[in-house]
């Protein structure tokens, strides 16, 4: 069976033809181990994009096989299938259009499928437990980041899927090699707050702290004191909750009864006005609109300059003509 998935996720090519050992040489695993269950030659056709704490592949594979892999302990995969032939078995539970698979625990996880077409996300533990913590509101050692099966649905995991290769598309003019891009730091930061809601959303209770003697003005003000520290490597939502001691809920409730708009939007709002004042800043010469809408963790600089523009006026372009 094909899953048949939207047209935006053909656009970017597999970068490299790579052996079963080869695809998986020098990533953070314990053991990787293949085995061609049809005919076929082994090949991965693979697209690596590297973070600090994140890795992201697109890969192909056409051939049924089996495979079983064991990350290191300090690492969690996230599996996106995206299409495939036949069955795709994920630890023994069959792939369904837009699900996510997680594998946190010690034992790995196995694979079978034929003619497969991944997304595939590596997260540093440790850094993802602080992330969902920071989130919800709770102690890192209440977060366990077990092995488990994720229905997104079409709606939510188009979005997901379309966020994946939008991260990838903004990162191929960072090379590291042969088939292997760089990931920049601000995007990073603002996907690992992604894969963390996803994951509380099925795993976590929402934030048990008390609104009581919760002040708003408060919480709001911690969460802005980030911004003036973080100016040149803008926060995630999980930052702003770390900064105001809250979970994204009530972070949600304080600062739409505040300022009447969510802290995402806030967050986008305060990104894109940080950006204008990098393009008229008289310090230093601006970068590029590509270069200063990445930095600020947008990754489709259309969308940046639609947003820019509903905000001042005119497109980033003009600015810097202008200036």
């Amino acid at each position: 069976m094909n899953v048949g998935q939207p047209k935006h996720l053909s656009r970017f090519p597999a970068k490299t033809d790579l052996t079963h050992q080869e695809f998986w040489r020098g990533l953070p695993t314990l053991q990787a181990e293949a085995v061609l269950l049809g005919p076929g030659r082994l090949e991965y056709k693979m697209l690596q994009v590297t973070g600090r704490d994140l890795l992201i592949f697109r890969s192909k594979v056409a051939p049924k096989m089996a495979s079983t892999i064991v990350p290191h302990p300090d690492w969690v995969v996230l599996m996106v299938p995206v299409d495939w032939h036949g069955d795709y078995v994920f630890n023994g539970q069959v792939a369904r259009p837009f699900d996510v698979f997680v594998s946190g625990g010690p034992d790995g996880y196995s694979t079978t499928g034929e003619k497969r077409h991944n997304l595939a996300l590596g997260v540093r533990k440790s850094s993802l437990k602080e992330a969902c913590a920071n989130l919800s509101g709770r102690y890192i050692e209440d977060v366990a980041l077990d092995d488990q099966q994720i229905a997104l649905g079409a709606a939510v995991g188009t979005r997901f899927h379309r966020r994946i290769l939008e991260t990838i598309a903004a990162s191929l003019e960072k090379s590291l090699g042969s088939g292997k891009f760089a990931l920049d730091a601000v995007v990073e930061n603002d996907l690992f707050s992604e894969i963390a809601n996803l994951i509380m959303a099925e795993t976590i209770e929402q934030n048990s702290v008390s609104s009581i003697n919760l002040d708003p003005v408060r919480v709001v003000r911690r969460a802005e004191e980030l911004f003036e520290d973080r100016t040149t490597n803008p926060p995630s939502i999980a930052d702003l909750c770390k900064a105001a001691n809250v979970g994204t809920t009530k972070l949600h409730l304080c600062f739409n009864e505040v300022y009447g708009v969510s802290p995402i939007a806030y967050l986008q709002a305060k990104r894109i006005t940080q950006a204008r004042c990098t393009y008229l800043s008289a310090e230093k010469v601006p970068p590029s609109v590509k270069d200063a809408a990445l930095s600020f963790g947008f990754t489709h600089s259309g969308r940046f300059a639609k947003r820019y523009r509903y905000f001042f006026g005119e497109y980033p372009s003009e600015t810097l003509n202008k200036r």
